[in-house]
């Protein structure tokens, strides 16, 4: 069997994760790659793709609160952890296909897959060694510097947790012009000029919290890296390709705080 490789997306809810994953399955199978798409999000009511491996299969948000007598968000937290039990039956579901790539949604509520216990547990048993994860940086919330230093300081979390090698991706770029983009980039490769940006935003407490935790990620990360993508007009998935290529190729230790 071809090698395996996993590839999990994450970010904050409306960032465009489950629309990532259904234009860059399309990129993949347009260039002849084989790919399978994984629901891990127990609660979607909806997704623009039909998965080829759902979690919805084994644990269902209504059936959870039914059950045991639970609330919305009592019933995704013990969702998120029941997940955790069919890890094997999902793997052995996308291995039986033999993909080359597989593209997994995490779900909306970032909180619970990233920051439980069993969100490291399921990147590790599902996708072994052979994984990395894409974290969603919303153009959205990018556009203003105190957004973007917020996102950052969240992508930096999600890399602590999981601990691998991990991509940021500046998603939805369709939503800002050609120079918002390029503002975006260029504070993130200039910590300076995001200090600046800052200073301009804020006033105050939030000015100084904000250029600290500023500092702190450039020492954290003094080489940071934020992919522009839109999965709408499907600029950046050749580029994304390749940087996860090298990523797979072994060269991914420098994205893993």
């Amino acid at each position: 069997m071809a090698a395996l490789f996993f590839v999990f997306v994450i970010g904050t809810a409306g960032s465009g994760k489950s629309t990532l994953v259904e234009a860059f399955a399309e990129w993949l199978m347009d260039h002849e790659l084989d790919v399978a798409t994984v629901n891990l999000d127990p609660a979607a009511a909806w997704l623009p793709y039909g998965p080829d491996v759902d979690v919805r299969d084994y644990v269902s948000v209504e059936e959870v609160m039914r059950q045991y007598n639970l609330g919305p968000n009592g019933a995704l937290i013990a969702c998120a952890d029941m997940t955790a039990a069919h890890v094997e039956k999902l793997r052995e579901e996308i291995v039986d296909m033999e993909p080359q790539y597989v593209l997994v949604d995490t779900p909306g509520q970032l909180e619970l897959f990233a920051f439980r216990s069993s969100g490291p547990y399921i990147t590790t048993s599902l996708g072994g060694e052979r994984s990395a994860v894409l974290f969603l940086v919303d153009s959205v919330f990018a556009e203003r510097p105190s957004g973007l230093v917020s996102s950052l300081l969240l992508a930096t979390s999600v890399s602590f947790r999981l601990h691998k090698p991990q991509l940021n991706v500046l998603s939805k770029i369709d939503l800002l012009s050609k120079e918002g983009v390029e503002r975006v980039l260029r504070w993130v490769e200039n910590p300076l000029d995001l200090m600046e940006a800052l200073s301009e935003e804020l006033t105050g407490l939030g000015r100084e919290v904000n250029q600290r935790i500023c500092e702190a990620l450039r020492d954290i990360n003094p080489s940071p890296h934020l992919l522009p993508v839109s999965a709408k007009t499907g600029e950046g998935l050749d580029d994304l390709f390749a940087q996860l290529q090298w990523v797979f190729g072994g060269g991914g230790e420098e994205y893993v705080t």
